[in-house]
């Protein structure tokens, strides 16, 4: 066949006959015949329980144009499944498909194989090159060059796909990077996927921006697309039970699949918790087969050995195995794609997917017991050497050395605590017996204190009570007094016992101020009294502990700059001075994200802070993911501080016009300190007691606002009289306290219900008290208070809005009243039934309202147009409503209508 003829393809070609094809050199008698299954040639089949994955599609489709496209990834992450899938998506005519295995290291055949997918959809293609072939049955650069000048002729958004290009890899990666190099990527898009890194100088093609690249971390199924997934399988779990499936999987395809397979047609709930148990066989099975067996024997008992580590590095790797090529094994491992997890930008730090670490060490376990005890002491020796106190505890109790295990965790618990970024995992105490400690007070201590501060304050309040009843008891004068009452206060915090844990403190405090303690512990009592009396809103309390924690030459790095500025921003915030809060919490967080501190329990006061202030100025979705970042590090971890977040949760999703669901989360808040007899449960009582008044529910709204401290009522008290039409109530409720008692944000709500019952009653002097409330929140900036307070103020701006002289700060306000009476449907249509029943009078207006205008409803009624006026404002205030359509809306509703 002719060059000219080898450059000229027909479409299409036949794909579906027969099970075995024949290279074109073959056909022409060139060589021995390379034998092909015609699925190599093809996509994988794609399940019934595809997930699509719409986002990754649109990335693989923008590498066209850049001269190669990688998927690398792990076994079982989705690879195959997700370039199938984008292939089905595409014309056949223009996709070809190649997948690869062991047989593809003859480099002939692999690039025969290349030739051939190739032809499938274009027959001609590489007529010469595969001549060439034949005849030297070795790969040269013409070879390749040939190749690419054929591939200049194929139709425009043609794309080539080699799967499992691993398989190949190390025979053919020094001619793929030679037709790499010359591949048109104008015309076609050249699409390599395997398990590592094609060893292609990538690095070029990234630093020159023609690499398209899809990694691990992007193959790995989000939350939303692991639900998507077990519902295809007919399985449908619990958001909680979703969250932690997810959070096991890490995203996985392959083990979420299995996952569903397991669940699928059991209505039993608590299996989800036991679908991905390490001891799962299949699990276990896929892993060291696929995975694990597949290594170097060198690499695999590398792997088993470095599983005993949380973190790894190449100085701990080298430590716990004795290897001296630890470092290099750790970077093959990395760059194998087999199951590492960076932990650093710098990529010199590392765990193992949580999942595959399991596996990992119940295969030691289960090979070598021995072995492992000896790895798990070697490694507490180790961090014990590196002054990492926490961890060598952890490693001398997986060892079963438990002597040695609390005496290197007595005196650092709490110092390391405060300096340590990350989060070991809990101890395992099952070989600490109660009767071990009876004669070892600190040591008790300082498993309570480790428990407490990891997380768990159940199991570490039980310590407390252990200690708190030993013989002999502890002297009153004592270090060991200072501490244990500084625990008992941080214990108190966490449950939202606030007068407990502020009298803790204090007894902590007058112990060490007596006996002149100067250790880091002493540094634990303001740190806690700031989460306290931000709590109490007790702003003077806070900065005053601030100044005292800031003193102290004890205060560590991240204390001073991360936790204390962060609880004097959560408290400029929460007292209204917003613009100070975001100061404090911007460079809080920076400082955070600089320390590696942004995951760890100091970071919860300015994300709380972000949040409220992103609230504040109606960037929704900003808030709700930095609360949600606060929960994920506060749940069912912090009760006090999860129950705090779920507030805030609440407020934006009724900002959002989700009353219902925010209700719902106020109800999971309040199990959060059940049983705790906590003061802060009345904060759930008070947004409730908004959210109520939302829906219309007056008299559940009065009921909640009863129960609150006297000086949190009058707001919410004025709120519901309102709501009732008692103007005269509501300013007797805002009369007291005086104005000068009242935090900025305070003083705010009280202008603004005020603003609400002058706009009630049709008082003149309303324009005029609300030209005070946006003077008062353009100097702070805020947004959401002024238009989700009083429902009377919202409709005011939006129905004054042309009368206002437009600037930056007015336009921001007028569309944020806008969005909030657009989610505020419920706002003004109370379900429950009328405050006060409508009159014959008011409901023949009512009757006319839908089909008339004022004048005709004058009209036909023969009564005058103020008498119209005057009987409607009542009917909207009965109804609870602010306009026409509202209370037509709502008569409906009441079935008036």
């Amino acid at each position: 066949m002719g060059t000219d003829q080898a450059c000229s393809y027909p479409r299409g070609g036949d794909r579906g006959r027969g099970v075995v094809a024949k290279s074109a050199t073959a056909e022409r008698g060139a060589s021995p015949a390379a034998q092909f299954a015609l699925a190599k040639f093809r996509a994988t089949t794609l399940p019934t329980t595809l997930v699509t994955r719409s986002v990754l599609h649109d990335r693989l489709t923008a590498g066209a144009g850049q001269r190669l496209t990688v998927v690398v990834g792990s076994a079982g992450a989705g690879k195959s499944v997700l370039l199938s899938s984008w292939a089905a998506a595409r014309s056949p005519s223009v996709t070809s498909w190649l997948s690869c295995d062991g047989a593809d290291v003859d480099q002939v055949r692999f690039w025969t194989g290349f030739i051939t997918a190739i032809q499938t959809v274009a027959p001609g293609f590489g007529a010469e090159a595969a001549d060439q072939l034949a005849m030297d049955r070795v790969i040269s650069a013409d070879v390749t060059a040939s190749i690419a000048n054929d591939a200049t002729k194929l139709p425009p958004g043609s794309a080539v796909i080699v799967d499992d290009f691993h398989a190949a890899a190390a025979a053919v990666s020094r001619d793929m990077t030679d037709l790499v190099e010359r591949w048109p990527a104008e015309t076609a898009q050249l699409v390599l996927a395997g398990r590592a890194d094609p060893p292609l100088r990538l690095h070029r093609l990234r630093m020159s921006g023609e690499l398209c690249e899809l990694r691990d971390r992007d193959l790995y199924f989000s939350l939303a697309e692991s639900r998507d997934l077990l519902a295809n399988f007919g399985v449908q779990v619990a958001a909680a039970d979703l969250a932690l499936l997810h959070e096991r999987s890490e995203g996985w395809a392959a083990i979420l699949q299995m996952a569903a397979l397991s669940l699928r047609g059991t209505p039993d709930s608590a299996r989800a918790a036991r679908a991905l148990d390490v001891r799962s066989h299949a699990i276990a099975e896929y892993f060291v087969s696929e995975v694990l067996e597949q290594q170097p024997p060198e690499v695999a008992q590398f792997m088993l050995d470095t599983s005993v580590l949380g973190e790894l590095t190449a100085d701990a790797c080298a430590a716990v195995t004795t290897r001296e090529g630890a470092a290099a094994l750790l970077r093959g491992i990395d760059a194998a794609n087999l199951f590492l997890v960076a932990v650093d930008d710098e990529r010199t730090s590392f765990r193992y997917h949580h999942l595959v670490r399991q596996v990992l060490r119940a295969e030691l376990r289960a090979r070598d017991p021995a072995r492992e005890q000896a790895l798990q002491s070697r490694a507490g020796e180790w961090f014990e050497a590196a002054g990492d106190t926490r961890r060598a505890a952890r490693h001398f109790l997986a060892a079963k050395q438990v002597d040695r295990a609390l005496a290197v965790l007595e005196d650092r618990v709490v110092p390391d605590f405060l300096r340590d970024p990350a989060l070991p995992p809990p101890l395992d105490l099952s070989l600490v017996a109660p009767s071990l400690l009876a004669g070892a007070p600190e040591q008790l201590l300082a498993l309570a204190a480790d428990l407490l501060l990891w997380g768990d304050p159940a199991r570490g309040g039980k310590y407390l009570d252990q200690l708190e009843l030993a013989q002999p008891p502890i002297p009153p004068e004592s270090e060991l007094a200072a501490r244990f009452a500084t625990m008992r206060s941080f214990h108190y915090a966490q449950t939202g016992q606030l007068s407990e844990a502020v009298d803790a403190a204090m007894a902590a405090r007058a112990v060490q101020e007596r006996m002149q303690l100067d250790d880091e512990w002493n540094a634990t009592v303001p740190l806690i009294l700031l989460r306290v009396y931000n709590c109490l809103e007790d702003f003077q309390a806070i900065e005053r502990e601030a100044t005292a924690a800031l003193a102290m030459p004890e205060l560590i790095e991240p204390a001073r700059l991360i936790l204390v500025p962060s609880a004097r921003a959560l408290a400029w915030f929460l007292a209204g001075r917003l613009g100070e809060a975001a100061g404090a919490a911007t460079a809080a967080e920076a400082e955070a994200r600089r320390l590696g501190f942004d995951r760890h329990f100091f970071a919860v006061d300015y994300l709380r802070t972000l949040a409220g202030l992103a609230l504040e100025r109606r960037d929704l979705d900003t808030a709700e993911q930095l609360t949600e970042r606060a929960l994920s590090i506060t749940e069912q971890r912090r009760p006090l501080f999860e129950f705090l977040a779920l507030l805030d949760r609440a407020e934006i999703w009724a900002a959002r016009g989700k009353a219902r669901d925010a209700l719902a989360t106020v109800d999971a808040a309040r199990l959060v300190l059940a049983g705790t007899g906590s003061v802060l449960l009345a904060r759930a009582d008070e947004l409730e007691a908004v959210l109520r008044l939302s829906l219309g529910d007056v008299r559940s709204a009065a009921e909640l606002a009863n129960r609150l401290p006297t000086a949190r009522r009058p707001p919410l008290l004025a709120g519901v009289a309102l709501a009732a039409g008692d103007h005269r109530a509501a300013l007797g409720h805002l009369r007291s306290p005086s104005p000068g008692d009242l935090t900025p944000r305070r003083v705010l709500v009280r202008q603004i219900l005020l603003a609400a019952a002058a706009i009630e009653r049709g008082d003149p002097m309303a324009a005029g008290i609300m030209a005070g409330v946006l003077q008062t929140a353009r100097r702070e900036g805020f947004l959401n208070t002024v238009v989700t307070t009083a429902p009377q103020v919202t409709s005011y701006l939006v129905e004054h809005a042309t009368h206002m002289r437009p600037d930056p700060f007015l336009e921001r306000l007028i569309g944020a009243a806008l969005e909030a009476r657009a989610a505020q449907p419920d706002g003004s249509r109370p379900r429950g039934g009328l405050a006060e029943p409508l009159t014959a009078a008011e409901l023949r207006i009512l009757k006319l309202l839908p089909t008339c205008t004022y004048l005709q409803i004058a009209a036909t009624l023969y009564i005058s147009h103020n008498t119209v006026k005057t009987q409607l404002r009542s009917v909207y205030q009965k109804l609870g409503v602010t306009s026409r359509s509202q209370a037509i809306e709502r008569a409906v509703d009441l079935r008036l209508l």
